[in-house]
């Protein structure tokens, strides 16, 4: 039998990921990244084209595998979507 406490520690240090404090921070980013795409009807190549990445890149980030990309990239790719006008 399994027994599940729960705490309000980041779960993400509780597994040992080395990253476990910018993981939170990163997901908050790629979802106002995902919220202004979806807002200016931008298609994932115009998107891309406008942060200066790769669509794959795009792709990864928007669909959470965004451990290999710093926080501070995902901030700019975030500004620069805040800044363009559509």
């Amino acid at each position: 039998m399994f027994r599940f406490v729960y705490g309000k520690s980041n779960v993400y240090a509780q597994l040992g990921f080395a990253d476990a404090e910018e993981i939170p921070v990163k997901a908050g980013i790629v979802q106002d990244i995902t919220n202004r795409i979806r807002v200016t009807g931008l298609t994932i190549s115009e998107a891309a084209t406008m942060l200066g990445t790769s669509q794959s890149d795009l792709l990864l980030a928007l669909g959470g595998k965004f451990q290999s990309f710093r926080a501070a990239e995902l901030r700019t790719w975030h500004d620069r979507l805040s800044f363009s006008p559509r």
